[in-house]
């Protein structure tokens, strides 16, 4: 680390990645029950997810963190654009695509 870049202080730290991951379970949630109402399946399902969850880094750069990543997250930008970022939300999508899916489609 050298000068230029921010120190951060942990428990600081820790809140940061404890609201991106409240965020991102959020939009989940919400996005599985959009998919699941549309009756998207497959591809498409999968698909929706994956731009949701791009959308859903996208909005927390710019809103949440007003554009300027570095301040808040050590990898700054880098931290919302990864693999492990776009699927943590799977499983909440999944369950809620289900719910939504079963209530309308199948009972």
């Amino acid at each position: 680390m050298n000068e230029n870049q921010p120190k951060f202080f942990p428990p600081v730290l820790e809140s940061n990645y404890e609201s991106i991951s409240q965020i991102r379970t959020m939009c989940s949630l919400l996005s599985g029950m959009a998919a699941g109402v549309l009756g998207l399946r497959g591809i498409f399902g999968l698909l929706f997810f994956v731009v949701t969850s791009a959308v859903a880094s996208f909005i927390i750069l710019t809103v949440g963190c007003n554009g300027s990543a570095l301040k808040y997250f050590p990898r700054g930008p880098k931290e919302f654009f990864t693999f492990e970022s776009i699927m943590c939300g799977g499983m909440t999508y999944i369950l809620a695509w289900i719910v939504a899916y079963d209530a309308i489609y199948i009972f």
